[in-house]
């Protein structure tokens, strides 16, 4: 028999727990014409690179890890009416080629990034953002240190997460300056988890068998009883916004 597929709540349009709301705030931060462009270096759901292209009438990239992640990208372009503006390169920032230099970069998404990889990636966008432009950062983060044995559940950050701030430190470290920090709240959290259980549900009740089904339910009851009992207090997540000054300072 095949595995159950993966609950809807994994395709949903934020990464967790990234609110419409929020999501349309940041839209709003960017100040991009209609002629400039936005790359995307988040590796999740495309909702808010959509949202930055419809707001500004812009044009949009964004770089993924898989092809099935492009098509869903694709896909959800096509469904919001942007799919003449907006693009999926399959590849990693490590060999990406810009086009283009961008007014804005975004990076939100919620798995942690090993601190190699995240400083690798910050100076490359150092020299792919105009000067200042603004780069959009999400922060997935431990609260306090997790409980012996915590585990997040699967579709939520947790594993490999760091204190708050690491992200942070190393994006001003590259040369850019910290223009805002937004640290999103308890509600957001319980919002994202709950619309997620329900999605859980939902795909529960129209898989193929009732094995499929039973097995879709009891992931959706597991992250769903894990968040309540740890990850609600545990975990944090951030959005920064940092801007490329005219004369970038290194730290040393």
């Amino acid at each position: 028999m095949q595995a159950a597929p993966a609950p809807a709540a994994e395709s949903l349009r934020y990464p967790a727990p990234v609110s419409a709301r929020r999501a349309r705030a940041v839209a709003a931060l960017l100040d991009v014409p209609v002629e400039g462009s936005v790359l995307d270096l988040g590796d999740g759901p495309p909702g808010l690179l959509l949202d930055v292209v419809a707001l500004h009438g812009c044009r949009g990239l964004g770089l993924v890890s898989e092809v099935a992640r492009a098509g869903a990208g694709r896909a959800a372009a096509a469904a919001d009416g942007v799919a003449e503006r907006v693009e999926f390169e399959v590849g990693a920032p490590a060999h990406f080629m810009p086009p283009r230099r961008f007014e804005a970069l975004l990076c939100v998404g919620d798995l942690p990034r090993p601190a190699a990889a995240l400083e690798d990636t910050v100076e490359r966008c150092l020299g792919w953002v105009r000067t200042g432009g603004l780069l959009v950062f999400g922060e997935p983060y431990l609260r306090r240190p997790p409980p012996p044995g915590y585990r997040a559940p699967p579709g939520v950050p947790g594993e490999g997460l760091r204190l708050a701030g690491v992200a942070a430190r190393a994006i001003v470290g590259a040369g850019f300056e910290l223009v805002l920090t937004v640290v999103l709240s308890e509600s957001e959290w319980d919002a994202h988890e709950s619309a997620a259980y329900r999605a859980g549900l939902r795909a529960a009740a129209v898989a193929a068998d009732d094995q499929a089904g039973a097995l879709l339910r009891e992931r959706a009851e597991r992250r769903y009883q894990a968040y309540w009992k740890h990850g609600r207090d545990t975990l944090g997540y951030a959005l920064h916004a940092f801007r490329k000054p005219r004369q970038p300072l290194r730290l040393v």
